[in-house]
């Protein structure tokens, strides 16, 4: 009998089979992959809406308080003569400006020195008046008596010069120069206890004892302003025309300004915002494109033969609807008897795939027709029939409309007036006043025989240079006046003199002086309102409520109405926040779904995948172990083959 069974494992291919068995494990992964890659796209598409609407409301938010940015411009017919910047609201206006005069620094120079380092000048005491100020003295002693000894010690001493020394070919010479423009920064410099040729460094206008020579005066700036004369201790003046800063640059030049509308500016905005906004319309449409001949199952965005991921979102149709029913409306709160009350009225139209074309022709036609009309199509725009008032802001609860302005009380600036004039001869001594504001005080010496002009500039410069530039003095009619720059109950402050009222002085007095300014009251639309300065802002409830105006002056009762737009900025914007709200909006919502799913799905597949390679090792085992029994049994085949030679009839197994 014959029995083999070595064709049972050469008949078998193990690893075919383990890889067959392996590959049935893996179709439940395959197709989990794929629907990951099908959130993917949608997840992209997503993306891709996020992007362009954020892109968006950053370009509207260019449109917001179109009012307060980019609103004016200063036009020059010749700006080599003078430059300017012009503030927000600036009033509207052309000005005639000539007869330039520029401010000039005084500048003296000192005789020639054989050597700036080694040659000894002298020593003694420098001092140095600016103006009325109070006096600096200066040291100088062997170990600074050289000219660039003396010069670092005047500089170190910030007495109001500078000096330096300047080699003019033959000699050393020390020259000052009074650190800012203008007659009242004019000094002097006197010497004491003079040794060697420290002497010759003295300077007194007007006297013939000078050592030091004037190669430049002191010399206030000064122009005409359609025909009225102006004069400024630098070369930049600023308050002669509201709104209006002038940097003098050229003597004897002349130009007109004029103070516009910055069309342009408002122009270039505009643009922007129509570029955004046809991105993202691109971007809707693309993502949300129907294709019929897209083949089953195409999910992407809107090429030939797909269809767009988000096709159907019932979120993005409506957020793209409101956009462009916000384009094709009526503008909101638009300023009575305006022409322009719709988007299209100023050249911005709609095409047939909701993308905007816009005219800039018309758009600047529009603008130089009603520029207020037109950016509070924009923008929010508040348009005052009252010289005295101007719009502000408003609140997140403000209703756009036309709101009447009463006035109780205007506000105030703190004040004190002197309780006598300064003789005309000027102050009979010297006197220091010593004017206080928060923890803030300053003590301004006076130096006897000032005039009432002199007194205003010395406590004017000290102020500046101390830190209290919010105070300021002026001369009412011959009696100092101290008064606060800005207005309200913020602003107060406090004098007191060295010397009593009576003694032929400024009239100050030893008792302490003290003012207190007062804010704005009154109601706008009939709601209360709180006055913070000349600013008033509406508290109480209703469609004002939130809304900010600045009022000027000191008149009382109806200063007449405001109207509100509440242009496209505010409503685009609103869509648009509420679609991004990290929190609420729907593109959130639905990116944070397609995460979730997507982690889901990737567990499963981790988990698929363990125990896809579980099985597959389990396969192998058992393999292994069916390859050890058909070794035994072919080793039992061997035997019995031997056993039971073929001769003796015996049959064959395997």
């Amino acid at each position: 009998m014959s029995v083999s069974i070595s064709g049972l494992v050469s008949g078998i291919n193990v690893q075919s089979l383990i890889t067959s068995l392996s590959a049935a494990y893996q179709q439940p992964i395959t197709q989990l992959q794929s629907q990951e890659a099908t959130q993917q796209t949608t997840l992209s598409a997503w993306g891709q809406v996020q992007s362009a609407l954020s892109s968006l409301q950053s370009a509207v938010a260019g449109l917001q308080n179109v009012t307060q940015v980019n609103n004016r411009v200063a036009n020059l017919s010749n700006s080599s003569a003078v430059s300017a910047s012009v503030a927000a609201n600036a009033p509207l206006g052309t000005y005639s400006l000539g007869n330039t005069v520029l401010a000039q620094a005084q500048s003296l120079y000192s005789q020639d020195f054989a050597s700036a380092a080694n040659t000894a000048v002298g020593t003694g005491t420098l001092q140095i008046q600016v103006g009325s100020g109070s006096v600096t003295s200066i040291a100088i002693n062997n170990s600074n008596d050289t000219l660039n000894g003396i010069a670092a010690a005047i500089n170190n001493a910030n007495a109001g010069v500078n000096a330096a020394v300047v080699y003019d070919g033959t000699g050393y010479r020390l020259t000052l120069t009074s650190s800012n423009t203008g007659t009242s920064n004019a000094f002097t410099v006197g010497v004491s206890g003079a040794t060697g040729s420290l002497s010759t460094l003295a300077y007194s206008s007007g006297t013939g004892s000078s050592g030091l020579t004037q190669s430049q005066a002191a010399q206030n700036a000064s122009l005409s302003i359609n025909g009225l004369a102006i004069s400024s201790a630098s070369n930049t003046v600023s308050g002669a025309i509201p709104g209006v800063t002038l940097n003098l640059l050229q003597a004897s030049g002349s130009t007109s300004l004029t103070v516009a509308n910055d069309a342009n500016s408002f122009g270039q905005s505009v643009q922007l915002f129509v570029t955004a906004f046809n991105s993202a319309m691109s971007t809707l449409n693309q993502v949300t494109a129907y294709n019929p001949n897209a083949p089953s199952g195409s999910t992407a965005s809107g090429a030939s033969g797909q269809t767009g991921a988000l096709l159907g979102n019932a979120g993005i149709q409506g957020l793209r609807t409101q956009l462009l029913n916000l384009i094709s409306g009526p503008g909101a709160g638009t300023a009575p008897g305006s022409n322009f009350t719709s988007l299209a009225s100023v050249g911005i139209t709609l095409a047939g795939d909701g993308t905007l074309q816009l005219d800039t022709t018309a758009l600047s036609l529009a603008l130089s027709s009603d520029y207020n009309g037109v950016t509070g199509l924009f923008g929010q725009v508040g348009t005052a029939s009252n010289a005295s008032v101007q719009f502000v802001g408003t609140g997140s609860g403000t209703q756009p409309g036309t709101y009447a302005i009463d006035i109780t009380s205007g506000a105030t600036q703190a004040s004190v007036t002197a309780s006598s004039a300064v003789p005309s001869g000027g102050l009979g001594s010297a006197e220091t006043l010593t004017i206080t504001s928060g923890t803030t005080s300053v003590a301004v010496g006076l130096a006897s025989g000032a005039s009432i002009d002199s007194v205003v500039g010395t406590i004017n410069a000290t102020l500046t240079q101390q830190g209290l530039a919010g105070i300021t003095a002026l001369n009412n009619n011959g009696s100092l006046e101290l008064q606060s720059v800005g207005y309200g109950s913020a602003q107060s402050f406090s004098v007191v003199s060295s010397l009593a009222a009576s003694s032929g002085g400024t009239g100050i007095g030893t008792t302490t002086l003290s003012a207190s300014g007062t804010d704005v009251a009154g109601s706008i639309n009939g709601q209360a309102a709180s006055g913070s300065g000349q600013t008033l802002s509406v508290t109480g409830p209703g469609a004002a409520l939130g809304l900010q105006v600045s009022v000027a002056g000191q008149a009382t009762g109806s200063l007449g109405t405001i109207t509100l737009s509440q242009g496209l900025y505010q409503r685009m914007n609103t869509l648009l926040s509420a679609a991004l709200d990290t929190q609420t909006g729907f593109v959130a919502a639905a990116t944070n779904g397609l995460n979730n799913t997507i982690s889901g799905i990737n567990q499963q597949i981790t988990q698929l995948q363990d125990s896809a390679s579980a099985q597959t090792a389990l396969l192998q085992q058992q393999f292994a172990a069916m390859q050890v029994q058909v070794t035994q049994l072919q080793s039992v085949g061997q035997y019995l083959n031997a056993y039971f030679p073929t001769t003796s009839g015996s049959s064959t197994i395997g």
